[in-house]
């Protein structure tokens, strides 16, 4: 890594990947890979979301596929593909370096763009930036792997804005029941997950699991609860230009305030990988159930 990054947390000897499984921010000032500059800067800034339908930009890299623009000719699409490609190239290459126990079994998920600016965006309240909450995708079911995902600030001249507060875990503790634990203690789903069963991509769709639906469930659930979105403790975070930051999103309660122009790729992190795996948001929910099941029978 050419810089240090800096951690949310109050202790950065801990390793990378402790921090970030715990549910820091790890911020770098400056952007340890590369990210699009000159003329394809230029052209990217330039690119426009195809109608409210559209929360992003995005691109597979699965596939190579982008979509949610406004289209233009066909050269500037192909351009805009090959942007793409080469972020998803050169972010992979140094997370490779930066995590390589994560690479050991990830699965590289999509690349988002957001050029609208946040402040001003009127989204149905469930897929609001602005509000406090914890990563869940309705789309595409993580199947109890873990969302690390990894962002960089292209604007000019503009910071990002965000806010972070509890953890999964203690998030899990204060408001897990009101948002409906899943029925039993999980352990056959978590089970699954860890013997490498369940796979993210098949050419059926992918269904989602009782971890999943707990996860969304939660997500909308945090989204809509006055008493944390008020009252939960806060940090705020400026992000300015040319910076980047990468944080678990799954674990990291997090909302965007302001800013435009970003760029981000998410990946799904098996939980085999993990530095802390007692400590993901599958087994401290496979305990939760388990604690609540014994609570009843009792």
């Amino acid at each position: 890594m050419s810089e240090m990054p800096v951690a949310s947390g109050a202790d950065s000897s801990l390793p990378f990947e402790e921090r970030l499984e715990r549910g820091e921010v790890v911020y770098f000032p400056k952007s340890p890979f590369p990210t699009p500059a000159d003329a394809d800067h230029t052209f990217l800034l330039q690119q426009q979301l195809n109608g409210p339908i559209h929360k992003n930009i995005g691109y597979d890299p699965a596939t190579g596929k982008a979509s949610g623009f406004v289209r233009g000719n066909s050269d500037d699409a192909e351009r805009l593909r090959d942007l793409f490609a080469e972020f998803s190239r050169t972010t992979t290459e140094w997370l490779t370096k930066a995590l390589p126990r994560y690479h050991a079994d990830w699965q590289l998920d999509r690349i988002s763009y957001r050029p609208e600016e946040e402040a001003t965006r009127r989204l149905r309240h469930t897929s609001r930036n602005d509000l406090l909450h914890v990563d869940a995708f309705p789309g595409r079911p993580s199947q109890g792997r873990r969302i690390l995902r990894v962002f960089a600030n292209v604007n000019p001249s503009e910071p990002r804005i965000w806010v972070t507060s509890s953890p999964f875990a203690a998030l899990l503790e204060k408001y897990g029941e009101a948002a409906g634990l899943p029925r039993g203690n999980g352990a056959d789903w978590l089970g699954r997950v860890r013997e490498g069963v369940v796979r993210l991509f098949r050419p059926s769709k992918v269904q989602r699991s009782a971890y999943d639906s707990f996860m969304l469930r939660f997500h909308d659930y945090l989204k809509r609860n006055e008493d944390f979105q008020e009252r939960g403790p806060k940090r705020l975070w400026t992000f300015p230009p040319g910076s980047a930051w990468l944080a678990f999103t799954d674990t990291c309660s997090h909302s965007v305030l302001r800013g435009r122009y970003a760029l981000e790729h998410s990946y799904f992190v098996s939980p085999h990988v993990l530095a802390l795996p007692d400590e993901s948001p599958p087994a401290l929910l496979t305990r939760a159930c388990a604690k609540t099941k014994s609570l009843r029978a009792a």
